[in-house]
């Protein structure tokens, strides 16, 4: 079994139970203890909210835990994420539906449609609903559901619901992190269902992430990369994880200052 498959089904034992031990996980992939040992510590350095133990590994909090206020996150490399959305803008066309999601880099998209812009967008994001009711031309439907305040959007079985209706030209997403892997990740596990849903919905799917979220694991994952037509980040990505990815399919769209 190559490493990469390995790591992600130790990442999901570990989601599943909430700890690993390090004998078992030997005798369950057929390698040695100090292979074991060696994939765990790859997985610390990624997320740091798994942490060893004697003998395995557990995760020391769940997503919604570590996850940062939304204050916080909102001005964390702000400038990075108006270039991420310049360039994600530059997919929209008139009369399209689009979806937007919640989130801080999704907001910067939202803020650049302008008045000549004339298209339905579909949003959970209460604070992208409300930025875009200025806009003349523009027909916003607000998902309802659970609001989640941390991320001021809404999710749950109601959202999942009414997004099952709706079919989406292009859809525009957030992420916590993407993997070495490729795979998406949330830090939540009740975003999850909503986020399928519109990855279901719609023909095209970008997802918006500055260059500090790759490389690195939160609680679950959503999707691959190779799933959705594209990644668009900032141009400070290393070579190396550009070529890691790429070689797995995954098509990444760097933004240009």
């Amino acid at each position: 079994m190559l490493k990469e498959k390995r790591l992600q089904k130790i990442q999901n034992l570990l989601i599943a139970n909430g700890s690993i031990e390090t004998s078992q996980l030997s005798r369950t992939f057929a390698v040695t203890e100090m292979t074991i040992r060696r994939d765990l510590e790859t997985l610390i350095k990624e997320n740091p909210k798994i942490v060893r133990t004697h003998g395995g590994a557990m995760l020391s909090n769940s997503g919604e835990q570590v996850e940062l206020p939304y204050e916080q996150r909102m001005s964390a490399n702000s400038e990075l994420k108006y270039d991420i959305a310049q360039t994600a803008l530059s997919f929209i066309r008139h009369g399209q539906v689009l979806f937007i999601d919640s989130g801080t880099t999704t907001l910067h998209l939202a803020r650049q449609i302008t008045n000549e812009f004339n298209n339905t967008v579909i949003t959970n994001g209460i604070n992208i609903a409300t930025e875009l009711l200025t806009r003349d031309w523009v027909n916003v439907i607000l998902i309802g559901g659970d609001l989640r305040k941390n991320t001021r959007s809404t999710r749950g079985p109601l959202a999942e619901e009414q997004m099952r209706n709706f079919k989406v030209d292009v859809a525009f997403l957030g992420a916590n992190a993407i993997g070495s892997n490729g795979n998406i990740y949330l830090a939540n596990t009740s975003e999850i269902g909503f986020k399928k849903s519109v990855l279901a919905a719609a023909k095209e799917v970008y997802v918006l992430a500055d260059s500090n979220k790759f490389n690195k694991f939160n609680l679950i994952s959503c999707a691959n990369g190779r799933d959705v037509t594209g990644i668009i980040t900032d141009c400070n990505l290393p070579h190396e994880t550009i070529e890691t990815l790429e070689e797995l399919d995954v098509h990444l769209i760097t933004a240009t200052k």
